[in-house]
């Protein structure tokens, strides 16, 4: 049935964040309509057998773990809601900023799409704005100059923000302003297929907007592991070379190389005096990285 929002995850073995979602939709009274469909690529730790004992929740199974973007879009397929909000399971929603990021929709038609203010557990702003910039990408320290530039502005801003666009934790975006084929770019299995879509709307001149008045908790935005270095790095050239071409996919692979060939070293000098954990960490990363950015 056709609701005014619907809520779509995607679930990877996070039956902890998705049983708090759950709870959390169970008992929400607002003034719109809503459903809340969960997209479980193929997860091994209980969740399909809660999954399936929740019969409110809109649950699509995979049978294999078909990467984030593409399972959004299959749950994007299987609701009709005036609003799709896409949202990962560690977040911690409040009723208050699901309002008025609705009420914000109804009421400025030019808006496609909106997102509250993300910030960590401690009350930091996280980095969730989309930046064109090719710069950026050729130069690291400049990127996190103008993120910084960026969540200044927001913790100063007292109205609604206007924005390249947002990244992917969480935001609101009118159905008629998802562009075809699909919301998500399926070349993207994990990594970057929030760039692309923010990237593919602002070029499409959908206006983004940031609320800095609604606020939610993203838990997990701080973490990097080990194991997700080979997604990032296959899909940040891919991105590349999608929006910017060839040429500059492969410049700032090179780049990337020099860099990582630089912090490599440091680490692995400084792991021959110490054995922080610290410092073996960031050795390995930097190995696995070494690897995954090779010049193909």
């Amino acid at each position: 049935m056709p609701v005014d929002i619907a809520f779509i995850t995607v679930n990877f073995n996070t039956l902890q964040w998705i049983t708090r979602l759950a709870d959390f939709f169970k008992t929400l009274e607002v003034p719109f309509t809503f459903n809340f469909t969960v997209v479980d690529n193929g997860s091994e730790d209980g969740s399909r057998e809660f999954l399936q004992a929740h019969p409110e929740i809109n649950y699509l199974q995979m049978e294999e773990n078909i990467g984030y973007g593409r399972a959004i879009n299959r749950g994007v397929e299987a609701t009709a809601g005036k609003y799709v909000c896409v949202t990962n399971t560690d977040v911690i929603l409040n009723r208050s900023a699901l309002i008025e990021l609705w009420k914000f929709l109804e009421e400025r038609s030019d808006g496609g799409v909106c997102a509250p203010l993300l910030t960590y557990e401690n009350g930091r702003i996280q980095g969730m704005v989309f930046s064109k910039s090719l710069f950026s990408h050729y130069a690291n320290w400049f990127g996190k100059v103008q993120a910084r530039y960026i969540n200044i502005k927001l913790g100063k801003a007292t109205e609604p923000l206007r924005v390249d666009g947002v990244l992917g934790a969480f935001f609101l975006i009118r159905r008629s302003a998802i562009p075809p084929p699909t919301l998500f770019d399926e070349d993207f299995f994990f990594f970057y297929e929030d760039s692309a879509l923010a990237h593919t709307l602002l070029n499409r001149g959908v206006p983004c907007y940031v609320l800095p008045s609604a606020t939610i908790i993203h838990v997990s935005g701080q973490s990097r592991s080990t194991k997700s270095i080979p997604f990032r790095y296959e899909s940040k050239y891919k991105y590349l070379k999608k929006f910017y071409g060839p040429f500059h996919a492969r410049a700032v692979q090179f780049s990337d190389r020099v860099r990582i060939f630089r912090k490599l070293s440091i680490y692995s000098l400084l792991s021959v005096v110490s054995n922080s954990e610290r410092i073996k960490f960031k050795q390995n990363f930097y190995k696995i990285a070494w690897d995954m950015a090779r010049l193909k």
